[in-house]
């Protein structure tokens, strides 16, 4: 395992087409603009809104790695943490742009991981002034211990410090099985089952804005006006999908194993079904 000479944190971020989210961002970085023990890394997967020219024009300090448009959430950390490993940095942070991050939070969390690098730390996620909690295998929220760190055995992205020992023991991110939803997750687990401890960090606090819950997968596939093949394309099969069949199959047989995918894929997919006739019948 290779030494980084002097600390240093990358924060990663990846961007596509939310501009003023992604400036109002960095805006709230500028604190480590001139450190040298502190970088930015954004990954622009392709933006059209000028995103990119705009954080080269704003925020010069920046290093911005350019994407094919086609890297999503998983593609964009994974490139985005390869660079990081290249500049030789002995701590990363995944940070999404829809967030206002504070100092002394990225501080903290860096810094206890520098100090325990078999630690994945999670800051706290507020949304609407409360505490949004994240889950556990099961689908329910991470029981509360009351003290500075909860227990997780899997960690949502929006705010995630790990050491390079990490990416050394499992490797990059899967954007294969997991291209969007649920990267954040299935990595973390994969490090959780190779002994690193997850942990969310009940004194630092990352807040979300414009917060939007994932939509029903009813409502996905009736969305619009769309041929039955498009609609089973943008519900089941499109990359970005929470729905998306590969995906899924792919989240059972890493939680449960392979036998357990065999009972658990079929029983979720008659229900997303039962759902979607449901709710026309009812319309």
């Amino acid at each position: 395992m290779s030494t980084p000479a002097t600390p240093l944190t990358c924060i990663i971020i990846p961007v596509y087409n939310r501009r003023s989210h992604t400036l109002q961002c960095l805006d709230l970085l500028k604190w480590c603009a001139s450190l040298p023990d502190w970088r930015i890394i954004l990954v622009d997967d392709a933006s059209t809104d000028g995103t990119g020219d705009a954080v080269r024009e704003l925020h010069p300090h920046v290093l911005t790695v350019e994407g094919t448009g086609h890297l999503f959430w998983t593609g964009a950390m994974r490139l985005g943490m390869q660079r990081a490993i290249e500049l030789n940095a002995d701590v990363l942070i995944w940070l999404n742009d829809d967030t206002h991050p504070d100092e002394a939070s990225l501080r903290r969390i860096s810094s206890i991981v520098r100090q325990q690098p078999d630690i994945i730390l999670s800051s706290s996620v507020i949304v609407d002034g409360a505490v949004h909690c994240c889950h556990s295998l099961r689908r329910r929220a991470a029981p509360s211990t009351g003290g500075e760190f909860d227990t997780a055995d899997v960690l949502a992205g929006y705010q995630v410090a790990f050491s390079r020992r990490l990416v050394e023991t499992i490797g990059l991110p899967d954007d294969r099985r997991w291209p969007h939803y649920a990267g954040d997750s299935s990595y973390t687990h994969t490090a959780h089952k190779h002994g690193f401890k997850l942990r969310i960090d009940t004194c630092s606090q990352i807040r979300l804005c414009g917060h939007e819950p994932y939509l029903s997968v009813a409502h996905v596939f009736w969305a619009g006006t769309k041929s039955l093949g498009k609609r089973m394309h943008d519900a089941f099969i499109a990359k970005k999908s929470k729905y998306r069949l590969a995906t899924q199959w792919h989240l059972d047989v890493l939680y449960r194993g392979f036998l357990g995918a065999c009972t658990a894929f079929p029983a979720r997919l008659s229900v997303w079904i039962l759902q979607i006739v449901r709710s026309r019948l009812m319309a």
